[in-house]
């Protein structure tokens, strides 16, 4: 079997770059993942059918040494991956559909993936994917591999059966199953949206595609179309690109089907917002869906809007217990350890590093949660700068000298907060009050630069040195390719700057504690000055979660696995251990829509008004001061995926700072007032909430009251009621059916 075969056929063939004796492809770029699968010629989208004399000089000059590309157009092959569940999906399928390919190539990756041929008798518009069959694409455009070529594994694609004249039509249940509706149901914050290919080329019309248009931008518009087209659009993404002047036609196949589909970070609100800069203004004509309200917003703080939502379906996916505040915060903090290094606030200049307390009782479930936030990270091959706890300042700053981020999630956090409280009170702690003032110290750098002691300033300048060495050898021997020109450059710029310190430092926490270690710490000067006023607190209270009947886990497939690769280093489907993590050149600013930058000025007006009434009340008007930077800090991280910051992810992430702020306002003022009436309501609310009430004998535990009397606590649940703070629900219990009255917030 040979190239010609398929050219006798009537199929369209172009060359493929081999690699040469290092492994690196031939297109030069040594990070170049499409090995034997970049084309050689920058319009392979329209290549002609070649004549004798152009396939003898294409032959003679290499072209076709190593493979060849087949262009899909005019045809539908089948394309199976097994990496990603194909093989079981493809025998799935032909249970609905007998599948008979008369021509049927192996792709040489030795694990049963193929290549399924069909031509189609007339110009058809087909969907690319199915919901129901993971793993496989259905390609009427683009390019596979034809047989004979070399495969990276080293072996050749080879006929399974049959020729390239033997191609014939496909099914026509086939052709019904992968129609094309004639509009797509898309989510924007109006609501959902049906939208055609019609309207998503309008769009782009609108969008300039110049010099001015960054690498990010390009990718998120190339995102957007494929989740609006559900894995369609990849040639209006490629005749939008091809009116710029900087991106290589050679990879956007490979990027394109990188791209995630049920998970897609960047979606239609990404195409709008880009599209109204250009003068786009929506049409009457479009019908929006929305919730039922009675006019306030719909914000479930158990359900955050956009990619940070579907990640957070994911963690739950992993529990056994409902752990839902749980998840929503490992779900923020992944995304912040993901893709903060690469994005800034343009409205703000505000960095998306995050800290985030997780509280829940003990055997509850919290495992689960630490466990599906490590396997994010590893998906996105950055584990390398992930710790599991503290140890001292010199161990802080080296793990930050190895990786620009440090990624922290520590089990058992408030074990070292009581540490710090006890030694504090004692005259002891100054190792520990010395790593807290660090951590501190690193979190507000996060845009700047951290200085180093002098010692270990030394020993980083001595590796930028040899880094430095190493990086100009190799482009010595090999060349100044991309890669060891930016390696060398960033050396340089790091020795530079090193009298400076660690540029750009970047500290996450995602801290793991019980209630009976953590509410008691929290007081006047831990909520207002220290480490946890900058963080947000998130709660499970049941400390007797009822299992999941019949659950198992649900694995993270490829669609989200690519989505997470994507949010980490856009377009990039296969990506090697980097050295060291880091983000190098200037941030992306996250543009605001003009609505919600509205809202956000209303936003920052509500906690300096609440500011105000602590300031008369109570003396903690530190705490709401902070509530308008922890807004944006999350609205900035739900904005992150997509591009654009939206009304929706305003108002999503002002209920969730509002509802911290109020709750360290309770935990504050109860510890303070502990034995005060106002003190012990303030306790008693920072408990329980609308949906989980507590009986009072568990209410005494829960909330520190345990010297409390029975008759004072009784006094003060009765005062509560009359208020109509709280709300007393009779309650009958499942064993010995005795009833029992449950307190919960009204």
């Amino acid at each position: 079997m040979s190239l010609y075969d398929y050219r006798e056929a009537g199929f369209k063939v172009f060359g493929l770059y081999g690699v040469d004796n290092k492994g690196v492809c031939g297109c030069g770029n040594q990070s170049c993942k499409a090995l034997y699968k970049h084309p050689i010629m920058s319009n392979w989208q329209i290549v002609p059918y070649w004549s004798d004399e152009q396939m003898e000089t294409f032959e003679l000059t290499g072209q076709f040494k190593t493979g060849f590309g087949v262009l899909c157009s005019g045809y539908l092959v089948v394309d199976v991956d097994a990496r990603n569940g194909g093989v079981e999906s493809f025998a799935k399928l032909c249970e609905v559909v007998p599948l008979d390919a008369r021509f049927v190539v192996n792709t040489g990756s030795g694990n049963g993936s193929q290549h399924h041929y069909f031509k189609l008798t007339e110009p058809l518009s087909l969907v690319q994917n199915l919901p129901d069959y993971p793993g496989i694409d259905f390609k009427t455009s683009g390019y596979v591999v034809g047989a004979g070529s070399m495969h990276a594994s080293g072996m050749l694609y080879e006929v399974e059966r049959g020729f390239p004249q033997d191609v014939g039509p496909p099914p026509d249940a086939l052709l019904e199953l992968l129609k094309k509706p004639d509009a797509y149901r898309v989510k924007s914050d109006a609501g959902d949206v049906d939208v055609t290919e019609a309207d998503i080329q309008e769009l782009l019309g609108y969008i300039k595609n110049s010099a001015a248009v960054d690498y990010e931008q390009w990718i998120k518009i190339g995102m957007a179309i494929h989740h609006c087209l559900n894995g369609g659009g990849f040639d209006l993404w490629l005749d939008w690109s091809a009116t710029g002047p900087k991106h290589d036609p050679g990879m956007m196949d490979k990027k394109w089907h990188s791209f995630g589909k049920s998970a897609n970070p960047a979606g239609y609100g990404t195409l709008i917002y880009h599209a109204r800069e250009g003068g786009y203004c929506e049409p009457v004509t479009f019908e929006y869906t929305t919730p039922e309200s009675d006019g306030a917003p719909v914000v479930d703080l158990k359900r955050p809007p956009g990619f940070v939502g579907e990640l957070t379906q994911w963690i739950n996916d992993q529990c056994m217990y409902p752990r839902e505040n749980l998840a929503v915060a490992a779900a923020l903090c992944a995304v912040s350890g993901l893709a903060g290094m690469r994005f800034h606030d343009e409205a703000d200049q505000m960095s998306a590093n995050l800290i985030a307390f997780c509280v829940a009782g003990s055997g509850t479930g919290k495992e689960a949660v630490i466990q599906a936030y490590l396997q994010i990270m590893e998906a996105a091959d950055i584990s390398a700068a992930v710790h599991g706890g503290f140890k001292s300042e010199q161990e802080l700053m080296r793990n930050l000298v190895r990786h620009q981020a440090a990624l922290y999630c520590v089990d058992e956090l408030g074990t070292v907060l009581q540490k710090l409280e006890n030694a504090t009170k004692r005259g002891g702690a100054s190792y520990l009050e010395g790593l807290v003032g660090l951590i501190m110290s690193i979190y507000s750098k996060a845009n700047a630069y951290l200085p180093i002691t002098g010692d270990l300033k030394e020993e980083v300048r001595d590796g930028l040195i040899c880094e430095l060495s190493k990086a100009e050898r190799q482009i010595d021997e090999k060349g100044e390719t991309p890669p060891l020109k930016a390696k060398a450059d960033q050396a340089r710029a790091a020795l530079a700057s090193i009298d400076k310190g660690l540029v750009r430092p970047y500290l996450t926490i995602l801290g793991y504690t019980t209630p009976v270690t953590f509410n008691d710490l929290i007081g006047y000067q831990q909520a207002t000055n220290g480490f946890v006023a900058r963080a947000m607190i998130f709660e499970d209270s049941e400390t007797n979660p009822k299992d999941k009947r019949g659950f198992t886990e649900r694995p993270m497939g490829e669609d989200l696995a690519s989505a997470i690769r994507n949010l980490h280093a856009p377009g990039r489907a296969d990506m090697d251990s980097a050295p060291r993590i880091e983000f190098v050149g200037d941030k992306t600013g996250i543009p605001t829509e003009p609505e919600a930058a509205d809202l956000l000025r209303q936003i920052k007006d509500h906690f300096w008004e609440e500011g105000e009434k602590q300031k008369e009340h109570t003396g903690l008007e530190p705490i709401p001061r902070r509530g308008y930077e922890l807004a944006a800090k999350v609205s900035l991280l739900l904005a992150m995926p997509g591009g654009v910051r939206t009304v929706e992810h305003v108002q999503w992430a002002f209920e969730l700072a509002k509802a911290d702020v109020e709750r360290k306002i309770k935990l504050v003022y109860g510890n303070i007032h502990k034995d005060e009436a106002n003190g012990i309501a303030a306790r008693v609310l920072s408990v329980v909430n609308k949906e989980h009430g507590e009986t009072l004998g568990v209410l005494k535990n829960k909330a520190g009251l345990r010297n409390i009397s029975e008759k004072q606590l009784k006094e003060v649940i009765d005062k509560m009621v009359a208020q109509g703070m709280i709300r007393l629900v009779e309650v009958i219990h499942k064993g010995n059916k005795k009833k029992y009255i449950k307190v919960f917030a009204k």
